[in-house]
């Protein structure tokens, strides 16, 4: 995988911010709705902070109905629990039947942050989902598991039916380039590496790591607490830090040696 180095996005981010301090309300917009427009962060304002807390069925009816004017695209049978943080709302989109439950935050940052959830997919509690300046891409019937960090600067997908569960972390980018010592670390830009890819049917353990430039292949599970630093192929069981294909889902595979029948 080819690498390259890029500046910082926390740095991009934050001189957005600073070009804009003559108008911090603007400012503001900009970091939550993804726009300078004062209209879309008063309607955010007022969405959100009339419903976003409101309980039970009645709370979850209202949300699927005044939330939709707050994305990009909202299909229909949206589910969006209580205490949901949403920025760059103009930059998210959400199809039909997708689920998020409490406490989620969807942070679209930047002029090309996107966020795509697709049909039926379910985004557990308390999980953070994060593109500064990149794309992330949640396939249909994916499964997020709670307490996920999903986090990019370049390219996150992961595919259908997937599952994900608690406690885990998927990183494009965010590779700090360290080379110089004269410069501090954070004014030095991140190290790309392509992006990550999680495809269709793959399961993935509590408190894993997926890292930047890694493909993991249709139909794998990753064991948990394992560290994805490197390719692995389609329908593996893989396990350990960092992570080694130990034997194949597919039966006229041969297993490794160690690995359980």
């Amino acid at each position: 995988m080819n690498e390259s180095t890029q500046p910082n996005p926390h740095l991009q981010t934050q001189a957005v911010l600073d070009q804009s301090r003559a108008s911090p309300l603007r400012a503001y917009a900009q970091w939550v709705v993804g726009s300078t427009s004062l209209t879309a962060l008063a309607k955010h304002e007022l969405l959100t902070g009339w419903f976003g807390g409101w309980p039970g069925a009645l709370g979850y009816w209202l949300r699927r109905r005044a939330y939709r004017w707050l994305f990009r695209e909202c299909g229909r049978a949206v589910v969006i629990g209580r205490h949901v943080t949403i920025r760059g709302a103009n930059h998210i989109r959400l199809g039909h039947g997708v689920s998020i439950d409490d406490h989620v935050v969807l942070d679209a940052r930047g002029a090309d942050g996107r966020i795509e959830i697709e049909d039926g997919a379910l985004i557990s509690r308390n999980t953070i989902i994060r593109a500064r300046n990149g794309m992330i891409r949640i396939g249909a019937g994916a499964d997020i598991g709670a307490n996920c960090l999903l986090a990019t600067d370049q390219r996150l997908d992961i595919g259908r039916n997937t599952l994900v569960a608690a406690y885990t972390y998927l990183c494009a980018g965010g590779n700090h380039a360290y080379d110089r010592t004269d410069v501090p670390i954070k004014q030095q830009g991140f190290v790309r590496k392509g992006g990550t890819r999680i495809e269709d049917d793959v399961w993935i353990g509590s408190h894993s790591m997926v890292l930047d430039g890694v493909t993991i292949g249709h139909g794998t599970i990753l064991g948990s607490h394992s560290l994805a630093n490197r390719d692995l192929p389609p329908y593996s069981i893989a396990w350990g830090q960092p992570a080694k294909p130990q034997c194949s889902r597919r039966p006229d595979e041969p297993t490794a040696a160690g690995a359980p029948s």
